[in-house]
């Protein structure tokens, strides 16, 4: 019987033993297979019983704070490294917080916060029946020093502790000049969500369509600032995509721990700040740059007759330049882009009794006969409403564009203003006086009878002249011929 327990017992303990390496290896991941060893104390306080205040040390460099209070010393185990979420030995909060903890303290090298440390971890952790008093009386005439800390420590992490972080990006045009890009980083803390202040962190920031103030598309900026960029391309239209990545973040539930092979403590090792983030951007609109229109003007006829109708001739176009946007702008709307609407106001001014001279501008006392308006829409020709020409004389066309008269999300701080000079040549229409038209036939003043008397003469109408002729010539006279003579005689019937 005692034999037959004795093989039971056996067999137990291979089965336990089995189990205890199933689950180690379940804790420790595949790819830490690496053996490290604890090599011996970090800094911190030894007591004068033997207690140890502070941290451990592996034989990698590496440096933690226990994490199972009571449990013998890892220094002469061998340990691995695992996942902290792998192991699933804490809740979230208390993953975040132990995170923090050991982000923030577990490589320092000062043995005041070490000791500090290692109680904030227990005080997280578990104090395995203790009080955090105990624990820091090993610190001897430090130990006041060392709660005090702990007790700040432990009370940072539950503050600052965080589960995860995340980035936003925002990128806008502006009006005219411009736009901006900035990106936010936001920690979800234990205790809700915190924007971070202004300059927390730094973002990596690469652009397509748009170039920051030095020309690049790509630049580290502080997070929580406004950076200025230049929309890129010469389309009356633009697109800009802002990329943010965001590397070695101090947030988030991971957590490195060494675990033993045997019965010793855990673990909780200083890692480097390795979370990332990232968030992108992008925005559409005008182009935020200026286009400056021009108009080429004819009057409709160089010369006309008083009481005539003439237009002008509208020639649109946009002038290219340095910072100048060389295609017509348009505006948003419900509806997408539109063509920017510009007004040219045309006046026609005269009449002027003489030939009209070339000037910048027209005459401040210049007759004005009609001002009228004419929408145009971009580039191309259009013609204004008429005018009446009511006297002789020379006229001329001007014209101008006053941007003022567009709001500005028409589009009315990015189109120049325009106007024409005084006397072209193309402007200028003669108006000649009315020319009376020549009568068929002029009244006969001394019968009273009209010129349509005339046109449909017979024989009576052409008796009746005779008859005048004859009374305005007067009586017939007869004369008689003079003789003929020939020589010595006179003729016969003389």
């Amino acid at each position: 019987m005692t034999h037959r327990i004795t093989h039971f017992m056996t067999a137990m303990a291979l089965t336990g033993l089995a189990v205890f390496i199933g689950v180690l290896q379940a804790l420790v991941p595949a790819a830490s297979a690496q053996a490290l060893s604890g090599i011996g104390h970090g800094p911190g306080y030894l007591s004068q019983d033997g207690w140890w205040l502070g941290t451990y040390r592996l034989d990698d460099g590496a440096q933690g704070f226990c994490l199972h209070a009571g449990r013998p010393s890892p220094t002469g185990h061998t340990l691995e490294y695992a996942d902290g979420d792998a192991l699933g030995w804490f809740s979230a909060d208390q993953a975040a917080r132990l995170a923090y903890i050991s982000r923030t303290w577990a490589g320092t090298d000062d043995r005041l916060t070490a000791a500090a440390g290692q109680i904030a971890t227990w005080m997280v952790a578990g104090l395995g029946g203790r009080t955090p008093e105990s624990y820091a009386a090993r610190a001897g005439s430090d130990a006041g020093a060392v709660l005090a800390l702990a007790h700040s420590m432990a009370d940072e992490s539950a503050r600052l502790a965080s589960t995860a972080v995340r980035a936003e990006a925002v990128v806008e045009l502006a009006t005219t000049g411009p736009g901006r890009v900035r990106v936010e980083v936001t920690a979800e803390r234990l205790t809700g969500s915190e924007l971070l202040p202004a300059a927390a962190h730094s973002a990596t920031v690469a652009l397509d369509g748009a170039s920051f103030s030095d020309g690049t598309t790509t630049a580290t900026i502080e997070t929580g600032r406004d950076v200025p960029i230049i929309p890129s391309g010469e389309e009356s239209s633009v697109a800009v995509l802002a990329t943010a990545t965001l590397d070695g973040l101090p947030y988030g539930t991971g957590l490195r721990i060494a675990v033993p092979h045997g019965d010793a403590q855990s673990l909780l090792m200083a890692v480097p700040a390795s979370t990332t983030a990232s968030a992108g951007a992008s925005t559409s609109g005008p182009s935020p740059l200026p286009f400056q229109p021009r108009v080429e003007t004819v009057t409709s006829a160089p010369v006309v007759t008083v009481g005539d109708r003439i237009s002008d001739r509208l020639r649109v176009s946009v002038d290219g330049g340095e910072g100048l946007l060389p295609t017509w702008g348009v505006h948003a709307s419900d509806e997408g882009f539109l063509p920017v609407e510009a007004v040219v106001e045309s006046s026609l001014l005269g009449p002027f009794a003489e030939p009209i001279e070339p000037a910048e501008s027209a005459p401040a006392d210049a007759p004005v006969v009609c001002t009228v308006e004419t929408v145009v829409t971009g580039v191309g020709e259009y013609e204004t409403p008429s005018c009446v020409l009511s006297e002789p004389g020379y006229y001329v066309w001007i014209e101008q564009i006053d941007p003022e008269r567009l709001s500005p999300e028409l589009g009315g701080t990015r189109m120049r203003p325009w106007h024409s000079s005084f006397g072209v040549a193309s402007e200028i229409t003669r108006a000649m006086p009315v020319v009376a038209p020549a009568s068929a036939a002029t009244t006969l003043a001394a019968t009273g009878a009209d010129s349509g008397v005339l046109l449909g003469w017979g024989a009576a109408g052409l008796a009746a002249v005779g008859f005048g002729l004859v009374a305005l010539l007067g009586p017939r006279r007869t004369r008689r011929p003079a003789p003929l003579h020939r020589a010595g005689r006179e003729l016969p019937g003389a």
